[in-house]
């Protein structure tokens, strides 16, 4: 049965190849940039929203808050800097470059989820409420997924 920590890698996984085929375009190719944005701010605002709702909320519970408003924190940024690109035409060298920014936060996002925190909470957590957290986890984006999703 998949637990928590590995929905969130899978996410991750997801994350990385997404920002590699987008670091991949060039500022010629704007639709296809667009289109690869698209799904890569849907895909991180479901996780990060879902992974909000259960792992960090767990996190709190067993009484790791600092941790989760670091994490949450970073979220914040991670959203912030998504909604700036966003709004600015994607066939320009700054969009490329905010982007890269994006990613290099990102990236440093995941691997302290995955190790630092992934440590941590493999010490509060169960087998069976880490795979309960998996469930929920699941359970939750298919819910968040469609109501992130803008109506065409």
């Amino acid at each position: 049965m998949t637990d928590i920590f590995d929905r969130i890698k899978q996410d991750h996984d997801k994350a990385r190849e997404l920002i590699g085929q987008i670091e991949d375009t060039t500022d010629r190719a704007a639709k296809t940039r667009q289109e690869l944005f698209d799904r890569f701010k849907l895909e991180l605002w479901t996780h990060n929203k879902v992974e909000e709702a259960t792992f960090y909320a767990r996190l709190e519970q067993k009484g790791d808050e600092d941790e989760s408003l670091e994490a949450k924190n970073e979220h914040h940024m991670i959203n912030s800097l998504i909604e700036e690109l966003d709004t600015m035409p994607k066939d320009n060298t700054e969009w490329g470059q905010k982007f890269h920014a994006l990613a290099e936060l990102l990236d440093h996002h995941m691997e302290e989820e995955e190790g630092e925190f992934f440590t941590l909470a493999r010490k509060d957590l169960s087998d069976k409420e880490a795979e309960d957290l998996g469930q929920r986890f699941d359970s939750r984006k298919k819910v968040v997924k469609p109501a992130l999703t803008p109506v065409d």
